[in-house]
């Protein structure tokens, strides 16, 4: 689990910290990073990017949210997901043990994931998938975006930190 530093700030109502007076961390919004067995996962950025945001880091292999809900660090009311290309299989036992959150944001290709998610009116949900020549029909409250590949063919940075800043917004990360 990875707690972001919190200071307090440097005076009443200012934006910039007090490195010198630290916070405790009770109560704030969490994600719970799920990474795939082998291939392209960029964790040090999304790690980075959330700690940026503040945002409480639960990162693994599969599901370990119930984690969360006992630790007083994070808030067990905002808790999103980020999948990182993340199987059939997955997605469907996932989506079938009704996974605590408010948020998801599922990064891979669309082919994959679009049916067990679409069905899981529950949570918001961010799909982030290089471009292609397959439809996806998506409803209308889901966020669909679409980039070009990097060098290697993968998905760009942009595409891992837009999906943090958007988790963040969603779970009202300050």
């Amino acid at each position: 689990m990875y707690v972001p530093k919190l200071y307090a700030p440097l005076l009443p109502g200012s934006i910039y910290p007090d490195k010198k007076v630290a916070l405790p961390a009770k109560g704030r919004p969490a994600m719970v990073l799920v990474c795939p067995v082998k291939g392209d996962c960029r964790e040090k950025e999304i790690l980075d990017r959330a700690a940026q945001r503040g945002l409480v880091v639960l990162a693994g292999r599969g599901t370990k949210a119930d984690l969360l809900r006992t630790r007083t660090e994070a808030d067990a009311e905002r808790i999103g997901w980020l999948l990182v290309a993340p199987t059939a299989d997955f997605l469907r036992t996932w989506t079938d043990a009704r996974a605590q959150g408010t948020a998801a944001a599922v990064m891979g290709p669309p082919r994959h994931f679009a049916g067990p998610l679409l069905s899981s009116p529950s949570k918001k949900v961010l799909f982030a998938s290089l471009l292609s020549d397959e439809s996806f029909g998506a409803p209308d409250e889901t966020v669909l975006k679409l980039y070009s590949p990097n060098k290697e063919g993968f998905l760009p940075n942009e595409a891992f930190r837009d999906a943090v800043e958007w988790l963040a917004g969603e779970l009202g990360a300050r």
